[in-house]
């Protein structure tokens, strides 16, 4: 099996298990952040060029996600 498809699939279980034991959305989107930034640190030397730029594109989403969530919870406590 090509070590990518074993990223593919540890990165699927990581997000089923972050679904599953997540109580809630941004609990969710954290631990989803988390995973996918360290698998592309792990496996930078396995990838090409091409798949980890489309793992820097979901990154970048996510992280966009997690500022929002995190500017919301700001603006709950201020308010």
């Amino acid at each position: 099996m090509k070590k990518i498809n074993l990223m593919v699939i540890a990165i699927s279980l990581w997000t089923i298990i972050a679904a599953i034991l997540s109580p809630s959305f941004d609990l969710y989107i954290t631990l989803l952040l988390i995973g996918t930034l360290i698998f592309l640190e792990i496996g930078d030397f396995f990838i090409s060029k091409k798949n980890k730029g489309s793992l820097k594109i979901i990154i970048y989403i996510l992280a966009g996600i997690f500022a929002t969530v995190v500017l919301n919870k700001v603006y709950t406590i201020i308010k």
